[in-house]
């Protein structure tokens, strides 16, 4: 896995590619990926979400806090987005590096090492960087390192088992999918098996036969598996059942 340090960095060149892509796109352009959304509010959520996160790690030992009005509220010139943007990635990722890796601040129901935080937003921020990129018409992710898009297909792989409660569809009588991320280097890190059982998902990194493959470069299994682009826009080939594809980009969305 990336160092936090990685992880802050690549916050901010993500933010500043997403701040990019949202003057391109204009405050009141459609986000393909969110319908409910324009740009503006793709963009004053991104910026929130850093905000939020600063003040919780900024906070040690103390649980989770519901987000509140973000301060600053988002201006309204494209210009002053942008550097609101960038300000409120560098909020978090001073925030980040004020404590240590190992301390304790409140996470989704249990307190996490600080760490948790850098990695969560690096991979917050380029999801919502493709949003934005598809409401500019722009080609997805297009310098995302295969390291980072990699760790971020294996992070939103258990986020979403870890909601299996709730994403009752992706329940199956044990039927596998597996992915693999086609970028050399990447080894283990870059293969996964999901197993669809009673209970939900259940993940490991491991290369066998199953009943759908999945392979492509890692930018492309992650915005395939968040349903950022198709299989065939991504580069990625389906092999077998496709149906479990679908169904895992139906019920397990971010």
């Amino acid at each position: 896995m990336p160092t936090t340090e990685r992880f802050l960095d690549e916050i901010v060149l993500h933010t500043t590619a997403f701040a990019n892509a949202v003057h391109a796109a204009g405050q009141d352009a459609p986000v393909p990926s969110c319908p409910d959304w324009t740009v503006r509010d793709l963009a004053d959520h991104l910026g929130g979400v850093h905000r939020w996160c600063a003040g919780t790690v900024s906070r040690p030992g103390e649980k989770l806090v519901r987000r509140g009005p973000t301060d600053p509220p988002m201006p309204e010139s494209d210009d002053d987005v942008s550097t609101w943007l960038l300000e409120g990635a560098a909020t978090v990722t001073q925030a980040i590096r004020g404590v240590g890796d190992d301390t304790l601040v409140g996470g989704f129901g249990a307190m996490v090492p600080v760490s948790f935080w850098a990695r969560r937003q690096c991979h917050e921020t380029l999801v919502h960087r493709a949003d934005a990129e598809l409401a500019a018409g722009r080609p997805l992710l297009a310098d995302l390192d295969p390291v980072i898009a990699a760790d971020a297909v294996d992070e939103h792989l258990a986020m979403v088992a870890l909601s299996a409660k709730r994403r009752t569809g992706l329940g199956a009588d044990g039927a596998t999918l597996h992915l693999h991320a086609t970028d050399e280097g990447l080894g283990d890190a870059g293969e996964w098996v999901v197993t669809l059982g009673a209970e939900g998902p259940t993940i490991e990194h491991a290369h066998r036969k199953s009943d759908t493959a999945v392979r492509g470069p890692a930018r492309g299994l992650l915005a395939v598996l968040t349903s950022r682009e198709s299989p065939e826009a991504a580069g990625v080939d389906v092999l077998g059942a496709p149906d479990l594809l679908t169904r895992w980009r139906e019920h397990g969305g971010v």
